[in-house]
């Protein structure tokens, strides 16, 4: 299917190439000059347009040596604009007939625009991070630390972002929607590799142009294209500890209506694993018993990935891009696990060992295709695209058991085998439309389709000693099959109220529905909202966003109040819905709950974003989220084995919560730059189950702090630090958490550069919770990251030029044409 709908769009190119030329015969005129500065030097990479009363006929690129020609163009008098970034735009009309169908409009002088000059210095060196009062945007290629890493390396460096034990990234508490460039993906995190990413954009609370599904708020991974013509790349290739090497290059090429972008990469890395789980049984309040078990062992992860993309302007106002990435790797885990189990006076009544191993692969197929369409009047415009994701995975695991006997329990050994598969694939069609039908007014419409299939299967056998060969498990064995649906539309209307402020508000309709077979069973599941006429609240969200502006110097930020409310769904996902049950150690079990509703949250935020003069800018939010029906993990003792513990999910009531968010961007001296985050939150949380209620209230803090200073001899010290403090969950509390980056880059050129990094220096990044419930309390802590130190290498290179694949000209000439007005007949 992928494969004809490429085809049909390759076909389709030359016809709508050839619906773009306009009547025949109308385009024959040619002209061409020369673009100078003050100082007679060429203005390279300016634009030159031609007009015909309010609609462009003509344009090209300004080259390196001032030189531009323009072909094609209808006999008549016909209007020029030459504009080029920090000068000031150039005028002046001329006249093709057929007696003169071709002009030499001689050397044109542009002069120096100071205001927008001073603006584009400012800007030159990107800074790290870019505070917006909707947005904030990382750009990754600043941060020294990532080099080499992937995308999870780059998201624990971003301010108000935190990523837990597994790669999962949380933000205010909750899991954010992550995208790349703007569409969804079956990638995770650690995929990507860092040199890949241009920028990380992060939206707290996004409008209806965004999925309803981002109660968490989204994270929108921005990958590296070509804006300019010429080629431009970049190789990157190091080393480390823990197994780590890696190695990535990326080329892209635009020249004339073309423009390719290409990367090719590979990483390893086997960091070792440590966690331990500490268990008191409770009756009446008092100990029962206690289990106590540690783990080691080490996660061995292969990554190998490519991505091509081609973007071609059909014309002045029409391109299409195309774009196809493969992702291939293997994931593998060995893991020891000793426990002890004793009653209440410490006697040991059992222990043992466990080992655990799993020999994970992975393909991630994206294919993408997409066409944008402008128009002369500003801002108006309309895109559509088509994504597809496939997927397919396998992940065979042992665990075998050897119990050591004690007080009466007989030692043997066990084993179960479990061979897992899957596969899942994803269609999502987009349009998007923007028209500003009116001065100071704006409107937004849209449709998204998203369809997501996915197939599992799961075989797993046991045996012991007792049995003379493996057996299938039938109560652990499962096959499922789940189709996801969501139809969504969406209506933004924007208005400027006056010279300072302005507001735009918003309805997203979204159905949802979900179903899901158990097909080894023939058991049915899932859920539809709405539901005929019932719950149709629950498929209406709306948003609304009120903006004040105070007045600055042109060039300088501006300071920026904004008060903004939305209504958000959370959708349970897979593993939170399926029942069937994961085996994580000795005593704990974990499964789905296919009964599981949707959560709702409606978010109120106040965004203040204060420039600092040159020092730097402070954004300041205050918010809140309501949830109801809120989704929270529920733990309890199984009841036939009380000395098994089960998770599950379940649907809790009404959460409530309140934060206050600064972040704090600034320049401390010459060559210094820190960035401050701070977040707290109140939070109060309850579920009603089995005929206990939980209710927790309390205060949640994490921080971080980013410094960077630069040193003689082209020298850059980093130095990343964070903290999560304890978050409040219905039964208890996660633990404290914090780590430490320090990394020194060397710039030997402008092209070669040398980084070495130490992460998590004080091996302490890892993810860890209390339990306290009436029948148990318990704590366990996981760290799979460990200490780390490695050396990247990275060379660019690249050359702007107009005429990379085209063979030298003779080009214009240095004269200006008598009766041609406004240029310069001066030489350079």
């Amino acid at each position: 299917m992928a494969t004809r709908l490429f085809f049909l769009i390759f076909l389709l190119i030359p016809a709508l190439s050839f619906a773009q030329r306009g009547p025949g015969g109308m385009a024959a005129g040619r002209a061409y000059g020369r673009v100078l500065d003050a100082d007679k030097k060429p203005v390279a990479f300016a634009t030159a347009s031609v007009m015909l009363g309010d609609s462009v006929v003509g344009g090209a690129l300004v080259q390196e040596n001032g030189e531009f020609d323009i072909p094609k163009l209808p006999l008549r008098t016909l209007h020029l604009k030459i504009a080029g970034m920090g000068y000031t735009t150039l005028e002046k009309d001329f006249t093709l007939s057929r007696d003169m169908p071709e002009l030499d409009l001689g050397n044109l002088r542009i002069e120096t625009d100071a205001v927008v000059l001073k603006a584009a210095e400012i800007s030159k060196e990107r800074a790290t991070q870019v505070l917006q009062v909707d947005r904030r945007v990382y750009n990754v290629e600043k941060d020294i630390s990532v080099a080499g890493g992937d995308a999870t390396d780059v998201m624990k460096n971003i301010p108000g972002l935190s990523v837990d034990a597994d790669g999962n990234v949380e933000m205010r508490g909750k899991s954010p929607k992550v995208f790349i460039d703007g569409r969804p993906t079956t990638m995770s995190l650690d995929q990507i590799p860092a040199g890949d990413i241009e920028r990380v954009e992060v939206i707290t609370n996004p409008g209806v142009t965004f999925d309803a599904s981002s109660t968490g708020g989204i994270v929108n991974v921005v990958l590296k294209k070509n804006t300019k013509p010429g080629y431009s790349g970049q190789i990157q290739a190091g080393i480390g500890s823990n197994e780590r090497y890696n190695a990535n290059g990326n080329l892209m090429v635009r020249q004339g209506k073309s423009a390719f972008n290409l990367s090719l990469g590979f990483g390893h890395g086997a960091p070792p694993a440590k966690s331990y789980n500490y268990r008191t049984d409770l009756a009446d309040g008092l100990p029962t018993g206690y289990f106590r078990q540690d783990e080691t062992g080490s996660r061995d992860h292969l990554r190998q990935n490519a991505r091509l993309g081609w973007d071609y302007q059909l014309s002045n106002r029409n391109t299409l891009s195309l774009s196809q990435s493969v992702n291939i790797g293997t994931r593998a885990s060995d893991e020891y696990q000793t426990y002890v189990s004793t009653d209440a006076a410490n006697n040991v009544t059992g222990s043992g060992t466990q080992h655990n191993t799993n020999d994970g692969r992975y393909t991630n197929l994206t294919s993408r295709a997409g066409f944008k369409r402008t128009t002369t009047k500003p801002g108006k415009e309309w895109t559509t695209d088509l994504t597809f994701n496939l997927g397919d995975r396998t992940s065979p695991a042992r665990t075998e058991q050897f119990n050591q006997g004690g007080d009466g329990i007989l030692p043997g050994n066990s084993f179960q085998n479990r061979d897992s598969k899957g596969d899942d694939q994803e269609w999502t069609w987009q349009l998007d439309v923007t028209d500003p039908y009116a001065d100071n007014r704006k409107l937004e419409w849209g449709f998204k389709a998203d369809y997501e299939q996915s197939n599992s299967n799961m075989d797993v056998t046991f045996g012991n000693d007792t049995l003379a060969g493996a057996v299938r498990d039938t109560a652990l064995s499962n096959a499922f099959n789940i189709g996801t649906w969501v139809n969504a539309a969406y209506v933004n209307w924007g208005m400027k109220l006056n010279a300072r402020w302005s507001m735009q508000s918003g309805l997203r309709v979204e159905q949802n529905r979900m179903d899901a077979k158990r097909t080894d069973k023939n058991i049915d599941l899932g859920y539809s909202y709405p539901d005929g006429l019932k719950d149709i609240g629950r498929i209406l969200f709306p948003a609304v966003y009120l903006s004040r502006k105070w007045d600055a110097p042109e060039g300088d930020l501006q300071r920026e109040l904004q008060v903004n409310v939305s209504r958000k769904v959370n959708r349970p996902n897979f593993y939170q819905i399926m029942p069937f049950i994961m085996s994580t150690d000795a005593r704990s079990y974990r499964i789905g709950n296919p009964a599981l509703r949707p959560e709702l949250s409606t978010i109120l935020e106040v965004n203040h974003l204060l420039p600092l003069g040159d020092e730097g800018n402070w954004l300041s939010s205050v918010y809140g989220r309501f949830t109801t029906d809120v989704i929270t993990s529920y733990t309890a003792p199984l009841v036939s084995d009380p000395n098994v513990l089960v998770t599950t999910y379940v649907n809790g009531k009404q959460n409530q919560g309140f934060g206050w968010e600064n972040t704090i961007k600034l320049t401390l001296w010459k060559g210094s730059e820190a960035t401050l985050n701070g977040n707290v939150q109140w939070v109060q949380i309850g579920l009603s189950q089995d005929g206990t209620d939980y209710t927790n209230t309390g205060m949640n803090f994490d921080g971080k702090v980013n410094i960077s200073q630069k040193f003689p001899k082209d020298f850059t010290l980093q130095v990343n630090s964070d903290y999560d403090g304890p978050r409040i969950i219905p039964q208890g509390h996660t633990l404290e958490r914090y780590s430490m980056d320090i990394s020194l880059r060397k710039q030997f050129s402008k092209r070669f550069t040398l980084t070495a990094s130490a992460n998590n220096i004080f091996d302490s990044r890892g993810w860890g919770s209390y339990y306290q419930t009436p029948s148990f309390e318990q704590e366990g802590f996981s760290n799979r990251g460990g200490r780390e130190f490695r050396i990247n290498a990275s060379w660019k290179f690249g050359k702007q030029d107009t005429q990379l694949f085209r063979k030298k000209s003779t080009g214009p000439t240095e004269r200006t044409t008598p009766g041609t007005s406004g240029g310069d007949d001066g030489g350079e």
